[in-house]
Protein backbone atom coordinates (compact mmCIF):
# COMPACT_ATOMS: atom_id res chain seq x y z
CA UNK A 1 0.00 0.00 0.00
CA UNK A 2 1.82 3.34 -0.99
CA UNK A 3 0.98 6.85 -0.23
CA UNK A 4 -0.29 7.41 -3.42
CA UNK A 5 -3.07 4.96 -3.63
CA UNK A 6 -4.31 6.58 -0.50
CA UNK A 7 -3.97 9.95 -1.88
CA UNK A 8 -5.80 9.02 -4.95
CA UNK A 9 -8.41 6.76 -3.12
CA UNK A 10 -9.38 10.50 -0.72
CA UNK A 11 -10.15 12.24 -3.91
CA UNK A 12 -11.82 9.53 -5.35
CA UNK A 13 -14.02 8.92 -2.42
CA UNK A 14 -14.67 12.49 -2.09
CA UNK A 15 -15.80 13.50 -5.09
CA UNK A 16 -17.55 10.07 -5.88
CA UNK A 17 -16.53 10.32 -9.83
CA UNK A 18 -13.95 8.99 -11.28
CA UNK A 19 -13.53 11.40 -14.30
CA UNK A 20 -13.35 14.17 -11.81
CA UNK A 21 -11.20 12.94 -9.69
CA UNK A 22 -8.77 11.99 -12.31
CA UNK A 23 -8.81 16.07 -13.48
CA UNK A 24 -8.07 17.50 -10.27
CA UNK A 25 -5.27 15.02 -9.71
CA UNK A 26 -4.42 15.97 -13.11
CA UNK A 27 -3.78 12.17 -14.21
CA UNK A 28 -5.23 10.04 -16.92
CA UNK A 29 -8.52 8.23 -15.66
CA UNK A 30 -6.92 4.93 -16.49
CA UNK A 31 -4.26 5.48 -14.80
CA UNK A 32 -6.31 6.54 -11.55
CA UNK A 33 -8.51 3.16 -12.33
CA UNK A 34 -5.89 0.89 -11.95
CA UNK A 35 -4.69 2.79 -8.82
CA UNK A 36 -7.38 2.35 -7.20
CA UNK A 37 -7.78 -1.32 -8.56
CA UNK A 38 -4.16 -1.93 -7.02
CA UNK A 39 -5.37 -1.03 -3.95
CA UNK A 40 -8.02 -2.75 -3.42
CA UNK A 41 -6.12 -5.46 -4.08
CA UNK A 42 -3.69 -4.86 -1.42
CA UNK A 43 -6.51 -4.64 1.06
CA UNK A 44 -8.66 -7.35 -0.61
CA UNK A 45 -12.12 -6.26 -0.41
CA UNK A 46 -14.12 -3.21 -3.16
CA UNK A 47 -14.09 -0.28 -1.63
CA UNK A 48 -16.23 0.92 -4.40
CA UNK A 49 -19.68 -0.22 -5.59
CA UNK A 50 -20.01 0.49 -9.53
CA UNK A 51 -22.48 0.24 -11.85
CA UNK A 52 -21.52 1.49 -15.56
CA UNK A 53 -19.85 4.53 -15.51
CA UNK A 54 -21.65 5.19 -11.26
CA UNK A 55 -19.33 4.81 -8.53
CA UNK A 56 -20.26 5.08 -4.95
CA UNK A 57 -18.73 4.03 -2.00
CA UNK A 58 -19.47 1.18 -0.13
CA UNK A 59 -19.59 0.67 4.03
CA UNK A 60 -15.81 -0.94 3.77
CA UNK A 61 -14.86 2.23 1.89
CA UNK A 62 -16.99 4.67 4.12
CA UNK A 63 -14.82 3.11 6.78
CA UNK A 64 -11.07 3.05 5.37
CA UNK A 65 -12.25 6.76 3.96
CA UNK A 66 -12.59 7.44 7.87
CA UNK A 67 -9.31 5.91 8.78
CA UNK A 68 -7.37 7.46 5.48
CA UNK A 69 -8.49 11.17 5.96
CA UNK A 70 -7.08 11.23 9.53
CA UNK A 71 -3.80 9.49 9.24
CA UNK A 72 -3.08 11.86 6.03
CA UNK A 73 -3.88 14.83 8.38
CA UNK A 74 -1.73 13.82 11.02
CA UNK A 75 0.83 13.24 8.33
CA UNK A 76 0.43 16.62 7.61
CA UNK A 77 0.29 17.85 11.05
CA UNK A 78 3.43 15.86 11.67
CA UNK A 79 5.40 17.28 8.69
CA UNK A 80 4.34 20.75 9.31
CA UNK A 81 5.85 20.61 13.16
CA UNK A 82 8.81 19.40 12.09
CA UNK A 83 9.73 21.67 9.86
CA UNK A 84 8.94 24.96 12.08
CA UNK A 85 10.49 23.28 14.82
CA UNK A 86 13.59 23.22 12.89
CA UNK A 87 12.91 26.74 11.09
CA UNK A 88 12.98 25.60 7.33
CA UNK A 89 9.89 26.62 6.28
CA UNK A 90 8.59 30.20 6.30
CA UNK A 91 4.93 30.67 6.52
CA UNK A 92 2.33 33.16 5.93
CA UNK A 93 -0.19 34.77 8.13
CA UNK A 94 -3.21 35.98 7.41
CA UNK A 95 -4.86 39.21 9.22
CA UNK A 96 -7.63 41.04 9.01
CA UNK A 97 -6.98 44.53 10.84
CA UNK A 98 -8.41 47.88 11.39
CA UNK A 99 -7.67 51.47 10.36
CA UNK A 100 -5.05 52.04 12.88
CA UNK A 101 -1.55 54.11 12.40
CA UNK A 102 0.04 51.49 14.82
CA UNK A 103 -0.38 48.41 12.45
CA UNK A 104 2.51 49.76 9.99
CA UNK A 105 4.98 49.63 12.73
CA UNK A 106 3.88 46.19 14.20
CA UNK A 107 4.05 44.53 10.75
CA UNK A 108 7.59 46.30 10.00
CA UNK A 109 9.02 45.20 13.10
CA UNK A 110 7.97 41.56 13.00
CA UNK A 111 9.26 41.46 9.38
CA UNK A 112 12.88 42.56 10.92
CA UNK A 113 12.66 39.34 12.85
CA UNK A 114 11.58 37.60 10.52
CA UNK A 115 11.89 38.66 6.89
CA UNK A 116 10.68 35.44 4.76
CA UNK A 117 7.28 35.25 6.63
CA UNK A 118 4.86 36.87 4.10
CA UNK A 119 1.66 39.18 5.69
CA UNK A 120 -1.27 38.40 3.96
CA UNK A 121 -3.45 41.76 5.07
CA UNK A 122 -6.75 42.61 4.94
CA UNK A 123 -9.17 45.43 5.63
CA UNK A 124 -12.49 43.91 5.72
CA UNK A 125 -16.33 44.38 7.04
CA UNK A 126 -15.96 42.86 10.96
CA UNK A 127 -18.74 40.09 9.35
CA UNK A 128 -17.28 39.06 6.46
CA UNK A 129 -13.67 38.73 8.28
CA UNK A 130 -15.66 36.79 11.29
CA UNK A 131 -16.38 34.62 8.72
CA UNK A 132 -13.73 34.45 7.10
CA UNK A 133 -11.59 33.02 10.60
CA UNK A 134 -13.57 30.93 11.76
CA UNK A 135 -13.61 28.60 8.11
CA UNK A 136 -9.80 28.86 8.57
CA UNK A 137 -9.30 32.06 5.33
CA UNK A 138 -7.73 33.91 7.65
CA UNK A 139 -5.73 33.95 11.13
CA UNK A 140 -6.24 36.38 13.24
CA UNK A 141 -8.04 40.08 13.81
CA UNK A 142 -7.41 42.85 15.35
CA UNK A 143 -10.51 44.34 16.03
CA UNK A 144 -12.59 46.86 18.48
CA UNK A 145 -14.63 45.03 21.18
CA UNK A 146 -15.08 41.35 22.71
CA UNK A 147 -16.89 38.93 19.79
CA UNK A 148 -18.99 36.58 21.50
CA UNK A 149 -17.98 32.85 19.45
CA UNK A 150 -17.61 30.46 21.45
CA UNK A 151 -15.13 29.45 18.96
CA UNK A 152 -12.90 32.76 18.76
CA UNK A 153 -10.62 34.00 21.71
CA UNK A 154 -10.23 37.77 22.40
CA UNK A 155 -7.09 39.14 24.32
CA UNK A 156 -7.44 42.64 25.18
CA UNK A 157 -4.48 45.02 23.42
CA UNK A 158 -5.05 48.56 24.75
CA UNK A 159 -7.99 50.76 25.73
CA UNK A 160 -7.62 54.56 23.28
CA UNK A 161 -10.15 57.22 23.15
CA UNK A 162 -12.93 58.03 20.95
CA UNK A 163 -13.65 61.70 19.80
CA UNK A 164 -16.21 63.57 17.95
CA UNK A 165 -15.53 64.90 14.44
CA UNK A 166 -17.73 67.71 12.90
CA UNK A 167 -17.57 69.87 9.87
CA UNK A 168 -15.23 73.14 10.49
CA UNK A 169 -18.04 75.44 9.88
CA UNK A 170 -20.29 73.80 12.41
CA UNK A 171 -21.34 75.87 15.38
CA UNK A 172 -19.66 72.74 17.78
CA UNK A 173 -16.31 73.40 15.48
CA UNK A 174 -15.82 76.22 18.41
CA UNK A 175 -15.10 74.39 21.08
CA UNK A 176 -12.53 72.08 21.97
CA UNK A 177 -14.61 69.33 24.11
CA UNK A 178 -18.16 68.58 24.21
CA UNK A 179 -20.79 66.85 26.59
CA UNK A 180 -22.52 64.36 23.85
CA UNK A 181 -25.73 64.74 25.08
CA UNK A 182 -25.37 68.42 23.28
CA UNK A 183 -25.48 66.61 20.01
CA UNK A 184 -28.43 65.10 20.48
CA UNK A 185 -30.43 67.23 17.52
CA UNK A 186 -27.80 66.48 14.77
CA UNK A 187 -27.56 64.32 12.08
CA UNK A 188 -25.14 61.40 12.65
CA UNK A 189 -23.00 59.18 10.06
CA UNK A 190 -22.53 56.13 11.65
CA UNK A 191 -21.07 52.41 11.05
CA UNK A 192 -23.39 49.55 9.68
CA UNK A 193 -25.33 48.06 12.54
CA UNK A 194 -23.17 44.87 12.91
CA UNK A 195 -19.79 46.96 12.27
CA UNK A 196 -17.70 46.71 15.88
CA UNK A 197 -17.18 50.39 16.23
CA UNK A 198 -21.22 50.82 15.31
CA UNK A 199 -21.15 48.90 19.16
CA UNK A 200 -18.81 51.65 20.35
CA UNK A 201 -20.92 53.77 18.84
CA UNK A 202 -24.28 52.60 20.46
CA UNK A 203 -22.64 52.42 23.65
CA UNK A 204 -21.65 56.23 23.22
CA UNK A 205 -25.68 57.13 22.92
CA UNK A 206 -26.48 54.89 25.50
CA UNK A 207 -24.46 56.29 28.06
CA UNK A 208 -25.47 59.38 27.37
CA UNK A 209 -28.83 58.77 27.74
CA UNK A 210 -30.58 59.58 23.80
CA UNK A 211 -31.59 57.98 20.39
CA UNK A 212 -29.31 59.55 18.10
CA UNK A 213 -30.51 60.84 14.56
CA UNK A 214 -28.89 59.02 11.80
CA UNK A 215 -28.29 59.89 8.29
CA UNK A 216 -26.79 57.73 6.70
CA UNK A 217 -24.79 54.28 8.19
CA UNK A 218 -21.86 52.42 6.01
CA UNK A 219 -19.19 50.03 6.41
CA UNK A 220 -16.41 52.12 5.54
CA UNK A 221 -15.56 54.46 8.08
CA UNK A 222 -13.23 56.22 5.18
CA UNK A 223 -16.34 57.35 3.73
CA UNK A 224 -18.27 58.27 6.53
CA UNK A 225 -15.52 60.57 7.61
CA UNK A 226 -15.33 62.32 4.02
CA UNK A 227 -19.06 62.48 4.34
CA UNK A 228 -18.40 64.42 7.53
CA UNK A 229 -15.68 66.30 5.37
CA UNK A 230 -18.00 67.60 2.98
CA UNK A 231 -20.15 68.87 6.19
CA UNK A 232 -22.95 66.13 5.54
CA UNK A 233 -23.23 65.58 9.45
CA UNK A 234 -21.14 64.38 12.21
CA UNK A 235 -19.21 61.42 13.48
CA UNK A 236 -16.50 59.27 15.57
CA UNK A 237 -13.17 59.13 15.34
CA UNK A 238 -10.87 57.30 17.48
CA UNK A 239 -7.03 58.23 18.67
CA UNK A 240 -5.22 55.84 16.86
CA UNK A 241 -7.20 55.84 13.52
CA UNK A 242 -4.85 57.40 10.23
CA UNK A 243 -7.90 58.81 8.73
CA UNK A 244 -7.88 62.22 10.45
CA UNK A 245 -4.91 62.51 8.04
CA UNK A 246 -6.89 62.84 5.33
CA UNK A 247 -9.63 65.48 6.48
CA UNK A 248 -8.89 68.89 5.38
CA UNK A 249 -12.46 70.24 6.63
CA UNK A 250 -13.16 68.79 9.59
CA UNK A 251 -12.60 69.66 13.85
CA UNK A 252 -12.03 67.04 16.49
CA UNK A 253 -13.40 67.42 19.72
CA UNK A 254 -12.52 65.70 22.85
CA UNK A 255 -16.28 64.18 24.47
CA UNK A 256 -16.17 65.51 28.28
CA UNK A 257 -19.18 63.27 28.60
CA UNK A 258 -19.28 60.58 29.13
CA UNK A 259 -16.13 59.02 28.81
CA UNK A 260 -15.44 57.71 25.62
CA UNK A 261 -12.89 55.45 25.07
CA UNK A 262 -13.06 51.51 23.63
CA UNK A 263 -10.80 48.52 23.81
CA UNK A 264 -9.05 46.91 20.68
CA UNK A 265 -7.94 43.03 20.78
CA UNK A 266 -6.70 40.40 19.12
CA UNK A 267 -8.87 37.34 17.80
CA UNK A 268 -8.25 33.81 16.51
CA UNK A 269 -10.21 30.71 16.27
CA UNK A 270 -9.55 28.81 19.13
CA UNK A 271 -11.17 25.73 17.67
CA UNK A 272 -8.20 25.31 14.98
CA UNK A 273 -4.83 24.45 15.19
CA UNK A 274 -2.31 27.56 13.96
CA UNK A 275 1.15 27.17 12.98
CA UNK A 276 3.97 28.27 14.80
CA UNK A 277 4.64 31.48 12.61
CA UNK A 278 0.82 32.69 13.38
CA UNK A 279 1.48 31.54 17.11
CA UNK A 280 4.83 34.02 17.04
CA UNK A 281 2.98 36.73 14.93
CA UNK A 282 0.07 36.76 17.37
CA UNK A 283 2.28 36.71 20.45
CA UNK A 284 4.64 39.42 19.06
CA UNK A 285 1.51 41.41 18.00
CA UNK A 286 -0.39 41.20 21.74
CA UNK A 287 3.56 42.31 23.29
CA UNK A 288 4.42 45.34 20.94
CA UNK A 289 1.31 46.84 20.85
CA UNK A 290 0.62 46.86 24.80
CA UNK A 291 3.81 48.51 25.17
CA UNK A 292 3.52 50.66 22.36
CA UNK A 293 0.30 52.81 24.36
CA UNK A 294 1.53 52.77 27.34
Amino acid sequence: MQLTQLEYFIVVARLEHMSQAALELEVSQSSLSKTIGRLEDDIGVQLFDRKGKSIRLNEYGRIFYEKVEKALNDLQEAKTEIQELANIREDSVAINVMNSKLLPKLFYDFYKKRPNVKIRQYLLPDKLALQKLVCGEIDLMIVINPIKDDRIQWVPLFTEEVFLVVPKNHPLAAKESVSLIETKDEMFILSETGQNFRATENQLFERAGFTPNIAFEGEDLSIILQLVNEGKGISFIFKHSFLDQYLDNVKILEISNPDCFQTVGIAWNKKRKSSFVVNSFRDFAISFLKDSTI
